[in-house]
């Protein structure tokens, strides 16, 4: 089937394929006149949602009925619920409502699609990852893989202009999102000894939490006030139309900052008309603070790789449009920062790396075809022998997010503590896979409980933090370490304590596989990680593993 890339955005989304002539195209929005969808839902009632510019056009007078910025809740603890007519959404399905919306223009335009490749921030942990591919299958998509937001925009500079033993600094300013990651290009041989050039990530960092709709808040607190300045009311005052006629005004301010000196903004409070004129000045000075806290990420992430030589600078994201980012990151690189679709980068990069998946996969064509797609939604001869060109000619290698590993008893201590062992660290080569065997606390235990764990730390073993039952907490804030969730291992009768249980744990841009096996017995128990909530067995009767077999 004909495969695609998809950039899900806090703000905007975008999906893109290989042309017929095997380049990367955006798929044109032609409802809304744009590369882009909106990432934002509305519910009319309940038997009409809009998601798009659509949706967007209702936030001013049915804001309350809108859902935006879903992208900073996808896979967050607790979860948040929105509800509307009697019905409760999650992040998922609101995000599954965007990426159905972009299969729906695909398939406006004749095309067909199935298998597709997601993009994420670098810094998104498990949770974030597995909500996002639940979001695409729950949209009816089969998820090929996820890739990093910045290794995507690598790939996508990589295709365009091949420049060998380059060290490049992706900045990756989105919507609600910032990565920074430092890509290493060279050349390499692959397993068939052909020359190819590898897309090596050194370093990452970012918050998943910061992005555009920061400086739009800041915007926003900023023409608030002033209305209030003009009007002789305080903020509380402030009736909810104004507000939602307020944030609405101020994207469209904040682009016309980016092109020129100064913006007016006109504003109806109670009644009376007001016009606020912001000059581009006044937004980088109320927005200073953000921009130094991406150049923070960006030396603290220099930091990991104190011998790399940056040799050029990719802006990445629609934030980075605003003069006060390229200017900063100028003043740091100077001559070295260029910038290409930045909007569009990514979800270009996503659609080379799903064709160089489904390529590896062997996927096979029909022949005789000539069209940028056939009628059985294959690829077609020259999007598939140029997907060939680029998995002969590239090699990706990106590195894992966090660290991971499973939580058991150290038996070895003065005493007896529950560790959680770091298997695989932060910024380890993907996929990354490593093993151990433990053993059952006692004879006869009917049931072992392997909990796995993801955190900041590098420490081959960090401590939980542990309720007053003993049992490790959701998460742990001294190394941002989260329980994700554990499986249940059965023992057959007469299970002797000896009985080692071997431990796999599999790291890959999609996420986190767990494995154990009863080495005596051979079988093998595998599953997605389960949180406490979904497991239903008497926890009494449920021990943990431990290191040592003495």
């Amino acid at each position: 089937m004909s495969t695609y890339g998809i950039d899900l955005g806090t703000t905007y989304s975008c999906i893109a394929r290989l042309d017929s002539n095997g380049n990367p195209e955006v798929i044109r929005n032609n409802e809304d006149d744009s590369n882009t969808v909106a990432s934002v839902v509305f519910f009319e009632n309940e038997n009409n949602v809009v998601v798009g510019q659509a949706a967007k056009e209702n936030i001013e007078t049915d804001g309350d009925r809108v859902v935006q910025f879903v992208k900073r809740e996808i896979g967050k603890l607790p979860p948040r619920t929105y509800e509307f007519d009697g019905k409760t959404y999650t992040p998922v399905e609101i995000s599954a409502l965007i990426l159905t919306r972009l299969k729906n223009l695909v398939e406006s335009q004749g095309g067909t699609i199935t298998d597709v490749v997601i993009t994420v921030p670098a810094y998104f942990g498990l949770e974030e990852r597995s909500a996002t591919k639940q979001a695409g299958e729950l949209a009816g998509f089969n998820v090929l893989s996820l890739i990093n937001e910045p290794t995507a925009a690598a790939l996508s500079y990589c295709a365009r202009q091949f420049q060998e033993d380059r060290t490049i600094l992706v900045y990756d300013l989105g919507g609600g999102t910032f990565d920074v990651t430092v890509v290493k290009m060279s050349m390499t041989q692959n397993d068939s000894g052909k020359d190819v050039q590898k897309i090596n990530v050194l370093a990452t960092g970012g918050d998943d939490r910061l992005g555009g709709k920061d400086w739009d808040d800041k915007l926003f607190e900023h023409i608030l006030h002033a209305c209030c300045d003009e009007s002789g009311l305080t903020p509380e005052e402030i009736e909810a139309e104004t507000r939602q006629d307020i944030r609405g005004k101020v994207e469209e301010a904040k682009r016309k900052l980016s092109k020129k000196q100064s913006a007016k903004v006109r504003i109806d409070v109670n009644g009376s008309r007001t016009e606020i004129v912001i000059t581009r000045a006044d937004f980088e000075r109320m927005t200073s603070d953000k921009v130094a806290q991406t150049m923070n990420f960006v030396e603290s992430t220099l930091q990991k790789v104190p011998d790399a030589v940056i040799d050029t600078v990719l802006l990445v994201g629609g934030s980075t449009y605003m003069p006060m980012i390229k200017n900063a990151v100028e003043e740091k690189f100077p001559g070295k920062v260029q910038q290409h679709d930045p909007d569009q980068a990514v979800a270009k990069g996503a659609a080379i790396y799903a064709s160089m998946l489904v390529v590896e996969e062997g996927s096979s064509t029909s022949s005789g075809e000539t069209s940028a797609e056939t009628s059985n939604g294959e690829l077609s001869p020259a999007q598939s022998d140029h997907a060939e060109q680029l998995t002969a000619k590239f090699a990706v290698e990106d590195q894992t997010p966090r660290s991971f590993g499973p939580g058991v008893m150290d038996m070895k201590a003065s005493k007896p503590k529950y560790v959680l062992e770091n298997f695989i660290k932060i910024g380890e080569k993907m996929p990354a896979v490593f093993s151990k065997t433990y053993y059952p606390m006692e004879n006869n235990q009917e049931r072992v409980r392997l909990r796995a764990f993801e955190n900041m730390s590098t420490d081959d073993v960090v401590i939980p933090c542990v309720d007053e039952d003993g049992n490790p907490q959701a998460t742990d804030p001294a190394h941002n370490v989260k329980l994700l969730g554990e499986l249940i291992v059965n023992l057959p009768e007469n299970t002797s304590r000896d009985t080692p249980i071997n431990v796999t744990f599999k790291v890959d841009a999609s996420g986190v596989h767990v494995e154990a096996v009863n080495t005596i017995t051979g079988e093998v128990f595998e599953t997605f990680l389960r949180t406490e909530s979904d497991i239903d067995v008497e926890k009494s009767a449920v021990h943990q593993l431990r290191i040592s077999s003495d």
